[in-house]
């Protein structure tokens, strides 16, 4: 028999349809209604007799929908199988399966009508789910075979139904069924379950936060997993310099693998995110993790105190139970001297963006070298800082960066033509630069370019540890640096030094000074541009409060105030 869905109700079956619609929802909906003891309850509209097929015959848009006996034998009599008559009758009891509640309903229809007793022999596709429901035990089998070794506690069930297929369906339930009649994927669903339950499947079926998603396409009789990433929260040393902290493409091979990176496909041998993530690979029987870390170190940055929090994901894994110390034993013993961690415990997405997001206060130490500084540099230093313009020309520096990248080593500085220049202007030159005048115009060329430019004298030792004193409480402007600006938002950033402590300073030398102290800082300072000053784009800096060059040997992470 072949159903088609109607383009348009016409007007003249409008009242014909709210007629039999009050009647099939008179005296309806109870769980102990029997089929066959309700003839007296409507008085307007009498119940038809089961034998009477005039009107069924000359239009499906005046047969009444179930729960009414006549819309109940009609889904008998279009091949509907049992269970979707248990599932769109309306008759299913609360103690009663769907296949159970549809059983009885045609029990009760072929009571009434024999001939309707062998109807799914020339009925044989039902049509409202096209004999999905006896795929039950096969699609169960595919979904225990599909998942196979995988460790899952908590395992959720999808469907993938033709569009087409669906929407004939939500028709014919609407027109046909029981009102409020469960749709065909949700009770699909809800049968599988079942049975893989009575199965002995030990896997826990929910709606939500699953482990595993099983997608079932109906139509090529295929389980598709969705397999959630397994994550654990921990905390980081690094103990080493040189290490990034996660891991960096090969720049000429773009990750390909090449011979400048051994084929290795990565800039760097090793990484935080490697030397965490890789030893545990086997353990979870994943090919794949990623790494989440609290912010980011430089890689000639050690982090100590306590360590950096991050978030390790393991994608598409096999085994999930797996012992916490036991990894943190695996990846402490592989990156001995280099790298350990502590705190591992189980985790989530949302720690994730926990994390990330989290503005922690920072410790550090650092340790600089201080040398003169020409008033050219320090003027520099001390110009008005700049406001940006907008972002738009980020990609263009983000290019410019890449393109020079290469040119960035300090040239020697280009000399000056003085040939064209009269003894006069030369004079000049050599007054303005305090050097002797007198000579001929050869020896005044020759004077002027072998001449070095005056330097500032370098500053006293206590004024140099009085700086670094009164940094603490010190709100700093900070441009964006150059070194980041082709991958962060050209800006200025307000930030404050929280505090300062142990300030020290050794004398090497007349032209000489090793300036080192610990401070704590808001999230997101440029610690090392905070000494140096950045040609001007931190102010203040200490290289421009105390008149003198700083440049910085090293930076350590003393401690991360995440909690």
């Amino acid at each position: 028999m072949v159903i088609t869905m109607p383009e348009d109700d016409s007007k003249d079956n409008q009242n014909d349809d709210e007629d039999w619609t009050s009647y099939a929802n008179t005296g309806f909906g109870s769980t102990d209604y029997s089929l066959w003891d309700d003839a007296n309850q409507s008085e307007t509209l009498p119940e038809p007799d089961w034998d009477d097929d005039y009107e069924l015959q000359m239009n499906e848009e005046v047969v009444p929908s179930a729960p009414s006996p006549a819309g109940l034998k009609h889904l008998v009599k279009i091949g509907t199988c049992n269970h979707c008559l248990g599932r769109v009758s309306g008759k299913k009891r609360f103690s009663q399966t769907m296949l159970e509640s549809g059983i009885e309903v045609r029990n009760q229809v072929v009571e009434a009508d024999h001939s309707l007793e062998n109807i799914r022999e020339v009925e044989s596709l039902c049509p409202f789910c096209e004999n999905l429901f006896d795929e039950i035990p096969l699609l169960s089998e595919l979904i225990i075979e599909t998942i196979g070794d995988k460790e899952c506690s908590r395992l959720q069930l999808g469907s993938r139904i033709p569009k087409d297929q669906t929407e004939m369906e939500d028709y014919l339930r609407k027109r046909h069924g029981a009102a409020n009649s469960a749709p065909l994927k949700s009770s699909l669903i809800e049968e599988i379950a079942k049975h893989l339950k009575a199965s002995g499947f030990d896997m826990k079926i929910v709606i939500d936060k699953p482990e595993i998603l099983a997608i079932i396409d109906v139509l090529t009789l295929t389980v598709d997993l969705d397999v959630r990433s397994q994550y654990f929260y921990g905390r980081y040393r690094k103990l080493e310099r040189g290490i990034p902290q996660t891991k960096w493409p090969c720049k000429s091979c773009k990750g390909r693998g090449c011979v400048k990176c051994d084929f290795t496909g990565m800039q760097y041998t090793s990484s935080v995110q490697g030397l965490i993530g890789d030893p545990l690979l086997e353990k979870f029987g994943s090919e794949e993790h990623s790494f989440h870390g609290m912010g980011r170190e430089d890689i000639d940055v050690r982090c100590l105190g306590r360590g950096r929090p991050f978030v390790i994901e393991f994608k598409d894994p096999t085994f999930r139970n797996i012992d916490c110390t036991e990894m943190m034993e695996i990846i402490n013993t592989n990156a001995e001297g280099r790298l350990e961690v502590s705190s591992m415990r189980p985790s989530n997405r949302s720690e994730v963006v926990r994390v990330k997001d989290t503005p922690a206060e920072k410790s550090y130490t650092i340790r600089y070298k201080i040398e003169p500084m020409t008033q050219d540099e320090l003027d520099e230093l001390t110009k008005i800082l700049e406001v940006p313009k907008d972002n738009r020309h980020r990609n263009s520096r983000r290019k410019k960066y890449y393109s020079n990248k290469n040119d960035r080593e300090e040239k020697e500085p280009e000399q000056v033509d003085y040939s064209g220049l009269k003894k006069a202007e030369l004079v000049a030159i050599c007054e303005e630069k305090g050097l002797a005048k007198s000579g001929t115009k050869d020896v005044l060329i020759e004077r002027i370019q072998n001449a070095k430019e005056e330097t500032l004298p370098l500053p006293d030792k206590d004024f140099v540890l009085e700086i670094m004193e009164k940094l603490q409480g010190c709100t700093l402007a900070q441009r964006t640096p150059e070194r980041v600006a082709h991958r962060r938002a050209d800006k200025i950033r307000k930030r404050k030094v929280i505090e300062t402590r142990d300030p020290s300073i050794e004398i090497v030398d007349d032209n000489l000074m090793i300036g080192e102290f610990s401070l704590r800082c808001e999230s997101g300072t440029y610690v090392k541009e905070t000494v140096h000053g950045d040609g001007g784009r931190t102010q203040p800096s200490i290289a421009s409060l105390i008149k003198a060059k700083c440049t910085v040997e090293w930076l350590d992470v003393a401690d991360i105030h995440a909690d």
